[in-house]
């Protein structure tokens, strides 16, 4: 019995409620990253590192809400924030201190940041930044990176996850590739693409559209094609030129934000943006994002300036409490260095396994962030990272979620997130539990 076969045989009460909730809700999930075939595993409860589905199976848990939950599962100190804020009121429609202190928090953490403004969620951050550094330049076009996801807003919904059968142009001039149906072709009709780690593609572009870019939205650490580290002097150069050419950079920091460093990868990395867009790590669990940056640009969002920013939810009290625990409590620098120190005994553990097996396949790692890449040689762009052996990562897949560990988001472009709640013991029983996997693999292939 295969892996696949095990997993439908082991879960046989998450089959029934997937088949409960596609009778009223598409897919049976509330977005599309959570599907995998036949279905996902419903979870009833979580604790620390760990998840547990309605089968009673139990996980360790290294996607974490795609480094979300970078606290672990219910936090104590975040929850005792939530509730004792919860009973105060969970909403007001007004502003309240406890966003001030979030703020502030941040801008410790992110000296470049003068001033921000909360959202509800990620691709709301980088909706808006978006939007406002168009306002300030005057200008429409917005550069990004093949590969690279910003949430799922028209403008950047573009050549997020390009098949490697389609045609999607030279290695310095990618295509703009439409990843929905319901774009309108106005609505990208002023995105171009460029290739990571490929400053040759960013300069062809600049000079292509001088004078019509307004933005360059980077992850300075790509997280959508596994982890990709930036190539030594990558960002440097990106920095120079978009100053050269009076083009805005935004940092996307959404997943890699307070996550890689306290103060991401504007820390880690010493390169000032423009502006940058926060989620996941600084809302403690709960749906929080963040924008902000320069004064200058800041001030030009409503109601100061001419550039909108609404939202009932923005903002609230308890979400704001939520991140300002998470952040000041329980995110601290002795939490930071113990989450490296175990993100690097786990890539170093995977890596052993793969060379000791003979694999075609890499580890790659930044911070608490990595992976197990299904390719020969460590990615340095998205196309390199897509030529992963996708049967193979779907065997690796199937294969751990049978050895009760959930390695990574789901799918092949994703990575483990190591938590402040994994431990020592973790790390070892997950790497017992992979050499198993890989072992059957390699005796497949």
């Amino acid at each position: 019995m295969g892996f696949y076969e095990q997993y439908i045989e082991k879960t046989p009460k998450s089959a029934l409620a997937a088949k409960r909730a596609r009778a009223i809700i598409p897919g049976g999930v509330g977005s599309a990253i959570q599907f995998w075939a036949p279905y996902p595993v419903y979870i009833n409860d979580s604790k620390g590192s760990k998840v547990w589905d309605m089968d009673g199976n139990e996980y360790i848990d290294y996607c974490m809400c795609y480094a979300a939950m970078v606290s672990g599962h219910g936090n104590e100190i975040i929850a005792e924030a939530i509730s004792k804020q919860a009973y105060k009121g969970a909403l007001y429609g007004l502003p309240c201190e406890a966003a001030t202190l979030l703020a502030e928090e941040i801008q410790r953490r992110y000296p470049c940041v003068d001033m921000i403004r909360f959202t509800q969620s990620g691709v709301e951050s980088t909706m808006y930044a978006v939007r406002l550094a168009r306002a300030a330049t005057k200008k429409m076009g917005v550069l990004k990176v093949e590969g690279a996801y910003h949430g799922a807003n028209d403008m950047l919904l573009a050549s997020t996850g390009v098949p490697t059968d389609t045609a999607a142009g030279p290695d310095w001039m990618p295509s703009t590739i439409v990843e929905s149906a319901g774009i309108p072709s106005g609505a990208i009709e002023h995105t171009y693409v460029v290739q990571f780690n490929h400053i040759e593609s960013l300069e062809y572009q600049l000079k292509k559209h001088e004078g019509e870019i307004a933005c360059f939205i980077l992850e300075p650490c790509m997280t959508n094609g596994g982890v990709i580290p930036p190539d030594p002097g990558y960002l440097e150069a990106v920095r120079a030129l978009t100053k050269k050419y009076n083009v805005l950079l935004i940092m996307d920091e959404v997943k890699i934000g307070a996550r890689i460093a306290p103060g991401g990868g504007v820390e880690k990395y010493g390169i000032i943006p423009d502006l940058v867009t926060l989620a996941k790590a600084i809302g403690g669990g709960t749906p929080l994002g963040a924008f902000g940056g320069r004064r200058d640009l800041m001030e030009m969002i409503s109601p100061l300036g001419p550039a909108v920013h609404f939202g009932t939810y923005n903002a609230n009290p308890l979400t704001a409490e939520a991140g300002l625990a998470c952040l000041t409590k329980v995110l601290t620098p002795e939490v930071y260095a113990e989450m490296d120190r175990l993100s690097l005994k786990y890539a170093e553990g995977l890596e052993s396994i793969i060379n000791r097996l003979g694999l075609p396949a890499c580890v790659t790692i930044e911070g608490p962030l990595g992976g197990i890449q299904f390719v020969p040689e460590k990615p340095h762009t998205y196309r390199q990272a897509n030529k992963c052996d996708k049967k193979m990562w779907s065997e690796y897949w199937y294969g751990m979620l049978c050895k009760g560990v959930i390695p990574m988001g789901s799918g092949w472009f994703e990575e483990y997130s190591i938590s402040a709640a994994h431990s020592e013991e973790d790390i070892d029983e997950t790497l017992n539990r992979t050499e198993d996997v890989l072992q059957t693999i390699k005796e497949t292939i």
